[in-house]
């Protein structure tokens, strides 16, 4: 069996489209009752069936109930509970 391997031109321009995740850019991404939030800036309003965290220039909400965060770092944080619905806004 013979594999071959592409050689890596580090003088090739990469495309973003290369990539699934854009860097510098907010990422949000759900798994179970758990939403990684990527890009957080700050935390704007926090109770058990609210959420609210800027990203910047938009804004996300969380709606649900058992709302907690579960990890918080300056690259994001992980919130977790039953999420009812998100919105999203600027």
């Amino acid at each position: 069996m013979v594999i071959k391997m592409k050689k890596i031109n580090f003088k090739e321009k990469i495309k973003s489209d290369d990539f699934d995740y854009c860097f510098g850019k907010p990422r949000i991404e759900m798994a179970g009752q758990e939403c990684l939030v990527d890009g957080l800036q700050s935390i704007l309003e926090y109770t058990d069936t609210k959420i609210i965290v800027s990203l910047g220039t938009k804004i996300i909400t969380f709606f649900g109930d058992g709302l907690h965060i579960n990890s918080f770092t300056r690259e994001g944080a992980i919130v977790e509970g039953n999420i009812i619905s998100m919105e999203f806004s600027e």
